[in-house]
């Protein structure tokens, strides 16, 4: 009995540290465990985090709130003839230049003669029309008298109508070519020779033909070019940052560079619907009501608009990340989660930024510690 306590005892102490060692081994093992699940940041489904209560407490957020915003897009363009102001005067028929009566630089007066010009065409009209107008002088002489033929019983009313319809035929031929005479301004007198006048008045910007040259219709650019020169605007391009919040009516300033600091005050007239594909810039018209005899089409111009939103969402610039071709923020969706989401930015108002769609009003915005959310979310993806 004296010998079986001590082994008894021996055993007891050697079960009892193997239980500890073992237990001690689990207790590590489950704390470890724990920690892993713990980490800071955990993924709930793609884009989207659970955040550990202690890290979201040092995390800044930002309410997205809607403003009454004002502020100006630049961009850059070209001065150029308004639509109304400038006109290509064209040769309506097939003709040789015989005289241009007008330089560069010239004022001209509606009507005033720009160019002569000799063409078979107009040749071959008139001679055409004095024609049909000696057959409906005859034609008359013979409806009279067989009016007076039936009304003395000598002739039938039958020969009378078709007297009558020949006469009525040959009227309208000749006004439809009068009518083709008087559209390519040319009169009755004369041969071959056509007299090309200015159909408005303003100066003229080129001549695009000399004595002696064939000219046709279709000739795309004219043969002379007519503009008020104090009838410019402004061809200007903006990044496309800023075509949704360009609008028509909008107030718009352009200078010129080459002419000093004076800036010119205006209205968008026009405002382009597609952005250029290669440029990435939306197209806009500003055209001015202060006229300047020392703009010249052409000239470089540096543009400002006046944008604005009544009810604008911005955010802190610092809540936006760049994502390779991408812009993105991170969005409080839930009591522990944020989301990474895609956004469509409009334009840069001083420390903000305007969102045109990704975001809400009243939606929460990781403004601080966006960065390190953005990496651990990679991470884990």
């Amino acid at each position: 009995m004296s010998t079986f306590k001590p082994r008894t005892v021996a055993s007891r102490i050697l079960v009892v540290g193997l239980v500890a060692l073992a237990t001690s081994g689990c207790a590590r093992a489950a704390t470890a465990e724990v920690e892993f699940e713990q980490g800071p940041c955990r993924l709930v489904e793609p884009d989207v985090l659970e955040v550990r209560a202690d890290v979201l407490e040092r995390l800044g957020f930002r309410t997205v709130e809607r403003a009454k915003v004002r502020a100006r897009a630049e961009g850059f363009g070209a001065l150029e003839f308004a639509a109304d102001a400038s006109y290509a005067v064209r040769v309506p028929v097939s003709a040789f230049v015989e005289r241009v009566h007008v330089v560069v630089g010239e004022r001209v007066e509606p009507g005033d003669p720009l160019l002569t010009v000799r063409s078979s065409e107009i040749a071959r009209l008139r001679a055409e029309v004095r024609r049909l107008r000696a057959e409906a002088a005859a034609e008359r002489d013979a409806v009279e008298r067989f009016e007076r033929l039936v009304t003395g019983g000598a002739a039938s009313t039958r020969e009378l109508v078709e007297a009558r319809a020949r006469l009525n035929a040959l009227t309208a031929e000749i006004a439809g070519l009068r009518e083709i005479l008087s559209s390519v301004q040319a009169e009755m007198s004369g041969h071959d020779r056509l007299t090309i006048r200015a159909s408005a008045g303003g100066q003229v910007l080129a001549r695009n033909v000399e004595p002696g040259e064939r000219i046709d219709p279709d000739d795309e650019r004219g043969a002379v070019v007519i503009g008020d020169g104090e009838q410019l605007v402004v061809h200007a391009s903006f990044p496309e940052r800023y075509a949704p919040s360009l609008s028509r009516g909008a107030s718009c300033w352009y200078s010129i560079p080459a002419l000093g600091p004076t800036r010119f005050a205006g209205t968008l007239t026009q405002v382009s619907l597609a952005v250029d594909s290669e440029t990435r810039t939306a197209s806009a018209l500003c055209r001015s009501d202060q006229p300047s005899t020392d703009l010249r089409a052409r000239m470089v111009a540096r543009v400002e608009v006046e944008i604005g939103d009544d009810g604008a969402l911005l955010v802190p610039r610092d809540v936006v990340l760049l994502r390779r071709d991408r812009f993105v923020a991170f969005v409080r969706v839930g009591e522990d989660r944020v989301e990474r989401r895609e956004l469509e930015l409009g334009a840069r108002i001083g420390a903000n930024i305007q969102i045109l769609s990704g975001l809400s009003a009243g939606e929460s915005v990781v403004e601080h510690g966006a960065v390190l959310l953005d990496g651990e979310l990679d991470r884990l993806l």
